[in-house]
């Protein structure tokens, strides 16, 4: 136990880093009452979490089924630690932010949109963004744009490296070890991360949107999730703009490793090119773009390339930003974008999702249980798999983990279509409660409108909880319901 309150300990430090790196930002925007909730955020994150440090002191070595509860423990903690400024400055806001910030009085409301933030989700029950104070609005965009590359990576970067810092690392969804080290390897991730924020922000900025957007929307676009600063997302942006989100939102869906592939080793194409994840990737932005452009040119004459392109790239690769409103496209097209915002983007990735990697996985494990039924019975079956061959036996191995994962994913995600049901009112479609269930838990963030100011408190909770078990892919809050259950 002196392991995981000393593992919480260490998390808990980033929220409060988090608000007091936030302060000048109500500085700057004239909200001196802002700096109130973040200053009780800074205390209520760094006190605790220097008494959990002093009092565990000694050395210490975190297990994976140590760390993997604290990764569930420390997400809850940083979640709801999270919420105070919204709470806060929704409860002291002066007569002018009453109406902008009315929802955040509601604690439900404020925990839903601090798990959407740091989960990179991107659902909101936000009606008119642009009204927010700056620093809630820089509050929203800063958490999401934390919790997009992950809290635990963001600690791994700063501390001394512990013992198990490995499991820690991958308690976090995370499979990829660039370097030797994880410190190094943290190290690298965060370079390529700042890297092409700044670059995001200046394209964004020389396409047209003011600094201020551009910083929030970059932020956004890069950790694939999908707050804007803006009431309609980017719906009545311009068509330079919109395009200048595609490879924003591309990047911060493909693998961190790819990234330092291609950045520092300067690895060629063709030989990433051989990574079944890659070719996944790219077979799926491609023909998925040009499936959804032609069906609705078929279907509603909306013919317009440009959006269709923006609203399949923000669903494959779980960005959440909307660059037309949801409620007035076809059945068809939703089903469409289910298929992609489930999908998701990379592993080891800012996305989120089922992840490529296991979608090719699972095609592969049925070709090959097909090319192994009509083998003759002395003809050998070889796979191809990242440029290596396997057996069919093997690559069934790798696609039945793939396919647990998965399963357990589409359980959690009808369990939760029928917990809203109790919230729902009988108007509403079910194909939009199971749209936005599926989006909360593939942390996806595109919205048809059951999440919003009217959204019911019971709801607002299971669809925080699908976010988090969507961000830590499943198992960790498992591991934490069963430790609390007293069962190993």
């Amino acid at each position: 136990m002196r392991e995981i309150l000393r593992g919480v300990g260490f998390l808990l430090h980033v929220p409060g880093a988090m608000a007091l790196v936030s302060l000048p930002i109500a500085w700057w925007g004239d909200e001196r009452w802002g700096t109130v909730g973040l200053l009780v955020t800074a205390a209520v994150s760094l006190i605790p979490a220097q008494v959990l440090i002093w009092v565990t002191r000694g050395p210490t070595e975190f297990y994976r089924y140590q760390s993997m509860l604290i990764a569930a423990i420390s997400w809850l903690l940083i979640t709801m630690i999270g919420a105070i400024p919204f709470f806060i400055s929704a409860h002291i806001a002066p007569p002018s932010m009453e109406a902008a910030t009315a929802f955040f009085r509601y604690p439900a409301h404020s925990f839903f949109e601090s798990v959407s933030g740091f989960t990179s989700t991107g659902l909101t029950v936000v009606a008119a963004a642009s009204e927010l104070p700056h620093h809630i609005q820089w509050w929203r965009s800063f958490i999401q744009w934390i919790g997009g590359i992950g809290v635990i990576l963001l600690l791994l970067a700063v501390i001394p490296a512990e013992r198990g810092a490995i499991n820690l690392y991958f308690s976090e969804a995370r499979d990829e070890k660039i370097l030797p080290t994880v410190k190094s390897t943290v190290q690298a991730i965060w370079a390529i991360y700042v890297g092409y924020t700044l670059i995001g922000i200046g394209l964004l900025w020389f396409a047209g949107e003011p600094l201020w957007r551009a910083i929030n929307h970059a932020m956004a676009a890069i950790s694939t999730g999908g707050f804007t600063i803006t009431d309609e997302g980017i719906a009545n942006a311009s068509a330079q703009v919109k395009l200048a989100y595609v490879p924003i939102m591309l990047v911060g869906a493909i693998s961190f490793l790819v990234h330092y592939r291609m950045v520092v080793q300067r690895v060629r194409f063709r030989a990433l090119w051989q990574l079944l994840e890659v070719r996944v990737f790219v077979y799926v932005l491609v023909f998925g773009s040009l499936i959804l452009w032609v069906h609705r040119w078929l279907v509603s004459g909306a013919g317009d390339p440009v959006n269709s392109l923006v609203l399949w790239v923000s669903a494959m690769t779980a960005s959440g930003v909307a660059s037309v409103d949801l409620t007035t496209v076809d059945n068809a097209s939703l089903l469409l974008l289910l298929v992609g915002l489930a999908m998701g983007g990379m592993a080891g990735s800012a996305a989120g999702g089922i992840k490529h990697l296991r979608v090719g996985l699972l095609f592969k494990d049925v070709i090959g249980q097909l090319r192994r039924l009509r083998a003759t019975p002395h003809e050998v079956v070889v796979l191809r798999y990242n440029g290596n061959r396997i057996t069919p036996e093997e690559m069934a191995a790798l696609g039945h983990t793939a396919l647990r994962l998965v399963s357990v994913f589409i359980l959690l995600w009808l369990a939760g279509v029928f917990l809203m049901l109790y919230w729902m009112p009988e108007d509403v479609p079910l194909s939009y409660i199971f749209f936005d269930t599926a989006s909360a838990i593939f942390n996806n963030g595109l919205g048809v409108g059951i999440a919003g100011p009217e959204l019911d408190s019971g709801s607002a909770l299971v669809m925080s909880m699908l976010m988090l078990l969507g961000r830590l892919e499943v198992f960790p809050l498992l591991l934490l319901v069963a430790f609390f259950l007293g069962r190993r």
